[in-house]
């Protein structure tokens, strides 16, 4: 997220894991698949009003920031 900050591409995480509401505070929950994909969950920007340059802003900064973090070696 930070390096996409940087190229500036605003993202944000739109759907996280429900069962960790304080809602559900009080409802046990074991979802360990959820709980291990939801770190690595990001939206990017979309909408039918973005301009084939915006997207390609978008795709463009999604790709080195994945290029960045690999060259870390770190997985996605």
């Amino acid at each position: 997220m930070a390096a996409m900050r940087a190229a500036g591409v605003q993202t944000s995480v739109h759907y996280p894991p429900t069962h960790r509401f304080s809602a559900y505070q009080d409802v046990p929950a074991s979802l360990p698949r959820t709980d291990a994909v939801a770190p690595r969950l990001l939206t990017l920007p979309l909408g039918p009003a973005m301009t084939r340059e915006q997207v390609a802003l978008v795709v463009d900064a999604l790709a080195d920031a994945l290029a960045a973090h690999a060259s870390m070696g770190r997985n996605p």
